[in-house]
């Protein structure tokens, strides 16, 4: 007998509302990040969640208006990750996400597939992501 090959109908599906390719990791608080869209202006954007393959962010500070920066999906777009007030990490993401929150636009976007085209920053990243890890490990944070 030839071994079978594994279809997509053979492979269980998530289900519950975690149904994502990565574990999303939430912002601590005393980390802090914030994002810019260079393109967009030097607006200090809230991260929630960071995770391998993608970054959740607020686009919008309260009171701006949507047509002032338009965005959508399959979108891509630069951003810099700031560890801290001085320290940033250039990226390249594509909005894979883009949810109305009242007067906010939460995005959620992932890398680029060819996570190359990020270089240094990327890497830089990965290793940020991997030290929140080896952080939930020794201290009482929750990661989802």
């Amino acid at each position: 007998m030839g071994s079978k090959s594994k279809k997509k109908s053979d492979v269980p599906e998530s289900s519950g509302p975690e149904r994502r390719q990565a574990k999303r990791r939430p912002v601590i608080e005393s980390f802090s990040l914030f994002l810019v869209v260079p393109s967009k202006g030097v607006h200090r954007l809230k991260v929630h969640d960071v995770s391998e393959i993608g970054i959740g962010f607020d686009l919008d500070l309260e009171g701006e208006s949507f047509e002032e920066f338009p965005v959508q999906k399959g979108q891509a777009i630069d951003i810099q990750l700031y560890l801290n007030q001085s320290l940033s990490l250039p990226l390249s993401v594509t909005v894979a996400r883009i949810q109305p929150d009242g007067s906010i636009r939460r995005v959620g976007a992932q890398f680029e597939k060819d996570a190359s085209k990020n270089g240094h920053g990327y890497r830089a990243y990965r290793a940020f992501v991997d030290m929140i890890d080896a952080l939930a490990e020794v201290a009482d944070i929750q990661v989802k």
